[in-house]
């Protein structure tokens, strides 16, 4: 699962061949939010902005919007399968937020690389009749290291991936030296914002 993530926009990846736009940082991007994503077209990298909630190009309706989609099951979801084989896509990242139950209610924690390195999610996308496009974040498995916090996390693929990620779909992941801790609640809001959202506090779990 994956429902919030962040980019400070501050590092680009440096396997990712385009010069880096310029980017607003957001520390607390929600589902629905237009995202900076990466994706390879007559064999160069670009970047687009896509909309957070994948809708295939042939469903009319507007009820079904995923914003995952397991990397273990994609191949077998018509649904996803002919993006996964034609329109894959990296989104840029610094971190992202996930929840674990505490006796005090759900209590946030921000999982980032270490020196906040910038992070590349796999996903893929679709384009809308109008020309605009919608994405999904691909996840997996969560690393044994984290997996306390919750069972899944999205799918890194790593920097020396980005070239067969996006033209073939093969990829291999980074999953090392993820860090993890305690954020405020006020990341629950998706109007909240500020790089405070991802700084650690004390909780009971310390």
């Amino acid at each position: 699962m994956c429902g919030r993530f962040a980019f400070s926009g501050e590092q680009w990846p440096e396997s990712v061949q385009i010069q880096p736009p310029e980017i607003e940082p957001n520390f607390n991007i929600s589902p629905q939010s237009e995202v900076l994503c990466i994706y390879e077209e007559n064999e160069s990298h670009k970047t687009a902005s896509m909309k957070w909630g994948f809708r295939p190009s042939w469903n009319k309706k507007n009820s079904i919007t995923p914003i995952n989609a397991r990397i273990e099951s994609i191949s077998d979801k018509p649904m996803f399968r002919d993006s996964f084989e034609k329109r894959r896509c990296l989104i840029p990242a610094t971190g992202w937020y996930e929840w674990k139950k505490s006796p005090s209610g759900k209590v946030p924690f921000y999982h980032h690389l270490e020196k906040n390195q910038p992070i590349l999610f796999a996903g893929i996308y679709d384009i809308k009749q109008d020309s605009s496009k919608t994405f999904c974040i691909l996840t997996t498995e969560s690393d044994e290291t984290i997996s306390h916090i919750h069972h899944r996390m999205p799918l890194i693929i790593a920097n020396d991936c980005v070239n067969e990620w996006l033209s073939s779909g093969h990829f291999e992941s980074h999953v090392q030296s993820i860090k993890v801790h305690p954020v405020d609640r006020k990341v629950n809001s998706i109007t909240a914002q500020g790089i405070e959202l991802t700084l650690p506090i004390r909780t009971l779990f310390d």
